[in-house]
């Protein structure tokens, strides 16, 4: 999905984003969702894919990419 809740209001995109991961729950299949918003990324995924200019700069669990962040543009990104 590529940025699939980017046009709708924040109260809506609060109920699909717990959709998302009710159905990831549920069924346990692989979603690939494609986000600029990285807290959204942060809260869905269980890995997180960040990139810059076309480069992977950092591939990990949401968790450790809060803790321990690889860049100072990953930095940057999380408000770290």
């Amino acid at each position: 999905m590529d940025e699939p809740f980017g046009a709708v209001d924040e109260i809506t995109r609060k109920m699909l984003q717990e959709e998302i991961i009710k159905i990831h729950k549920e069924l346990g299949v692989t979603i690939i969702f494609v986000t600029h918003d990285i807290r959204e990324a942060l809260k869905l995924g269980t890995k997180v894919l960040v990139m810059d200019k076309g480069q992977i700069i950092q591939y990990d669990s949401p968790s450790k990419i809060q803790e321990n962040p690889k860049s100072d543009f990953v930095k940057e990104l999380i408000g770290a």
